[in-house]
């Protein structure tokens, strides 16, 4: 399950563990406004995603700055238990978002696999959905397991399966479920100068090719149009930096457009319409550099661009990302939303020792439009939703 479907192997960014605890807040305060900061450096020496979206940890950070609250105005956000009996993990939502699948095996005599609730029958008796873990499709049209070491694609609407010729890789599917890509890396020596060849295919695995050759680096994501492929990695074995890039699979390595040179590159989320980046850099050797950044892709050399904020992230829309801040020993978890073209920060869910929104092992999930989140609730451990009137 990554993107909707596929955010099942887990979708990016940051360990909202360590969001488990933060220090308290008053109840209710109201919500605020914050500019990102101007960038203050451009990455020279820097060197990597996510089902069910559970972010990776971040290990050390300069202090971040302190947002400056203004007043606005948002309505409160509701939230509804949907299960009971600390049920389950890995929430996220069917692709129509009528529905909240998670990883559970209710009882004894019943299969461990996918099940559901609907968003609208809360507490509702849990219903089987799928068996399959392995990874989906963004529609869930098609999945992806391993048998025997071999991997193995099957449609949803009949059933049927076949076998991908690539040595029980794992598979990436583009978004209209035409084409898939896979990473054949070296078994031994370090991550970063490992040799990485990607590979695409059509969905039945017919007309496999090889299309680039990285080192220490891989696959990131599909854009939309199924013809380009967001990829990291050393061009050459003994470059210091890797290179982020898009790849066009109909031309090859000699056409990929490189965005940026970084080093200790994390949890690369490209947004829905193909237009930003946003990613976060641990343990460079210039700590000045470590936190997270934006790209726009849409200009000719991207310049990155320093958000001022550190924690987990999720987009919501073309243009905004939803945030939840890393604050060690807060009552509860805040939720924020960031407009790429304004720059500004809007609080849409404040911390109080008396709010349900503690989100625990990083679960946590966006409908598209930003209308409602589903998470794991870490007081109760069962799965929570919040709806957000106004969304993205």
């Amino acid at each position: 399950m990554l993107n909707n479907a596929q955010k099942a192997v887990g979708l990016a960014l940051l360990a909202l563990a360590l969001l488990a605890g933060c220090t308290p807040l008053p109840a209710r305060p109201p919500a605020t406004t914050t500019r990102v900061a101007p960038l203050t450096a451009r990455p020279t020496v820097i060197v990597l995603e996510g089902h069910i979206l559970t972010p990776t940890p971040m290990p050390t950070l300069p202090p971040q700055p302190t947002p400056s609250p203004l007043p606005t105005v948002e309505p409160a956000p509701t939230f509804t238990r949907m299960t009971a009996g600390g049920c389950c993990v890995q929430p996220f939502f069917s692709p129509d978002g009528s529905r909240i699948l998670y990883v559970d095996k209710p009882a004894p005599a019943d299969r461990t696999g996918l099940w559901s609730v609907p968003i609208s029958q809360p507490l509702a008796a849990p219903q089987f959905y799928n068996a399959r873990l392995g990874l989906f499709s963004n529609d869930m049209a098609y999945n992806e397991f391993l048998v025997n070491g071999q991997t193995i694609v099957e449609r949803a609407n009949d059933g049927r399966q076949w076998t991908i010729d690539n040595g029980g890789r794992r598979v990436l599917f583009s978004l209209d479920d035409r084409r898939i890509a896979w990473s054949v890396g070296e078994d031994g020596g370090n991550f970063d100068v490992r040799r990485s060849v990607i590979w695409v295919a059509d969905i039945d695995g017919s007309a496999a090719r090889p299309v680039a050759t990285l080192y220490g680096g891989g696959l990131q994501a599909w854009f939309n149009d199924s013809t380009r492929l967001l990829v990291s990695g050393k061009m050459q074995r003994d470059d210091i930096t890797s290179t982020l890039g898009i790849l066009n699979v109909d031309n090859g390595a000699a056409s990929m457009r490189k965005l940026a040179d970084v080093a200790r590159l994390r949890s690369i989320l490209l947004s829905p319409d193909d237009r930003y980046l946003v990613y976060y850099i641990s343990q460079a050797q210039d700590e000045a550099l470590d936190g997270m950044w934006l790209l726009d892709l849409t200009q000719p050399a991207p310049r990155p661009q320093r958000l001022d904020f550190f924690g987990a992230y999720q987009w919501c829309g073309p243009g905004s990302l939803y945030y939840i801040p890393l604050q060690m020993g807060a009552a509860s978890n805040e939720l924020w939303r960031y407009d790429v073209t304004t720059g500004q920060s809007t609080r849409l869910i404040a911390a109080s020792a008396d709010s349900p929104f503690k989100v625990g092992n990083g679960d946590w999930d966006v409908t598209a439009g930003g209308r409602y989140i589903v998470y794991f609730n870490a007081r109760d451990h069962n799965i929570w939703l919040a709806a957000l009137p106004e969304g993205c």
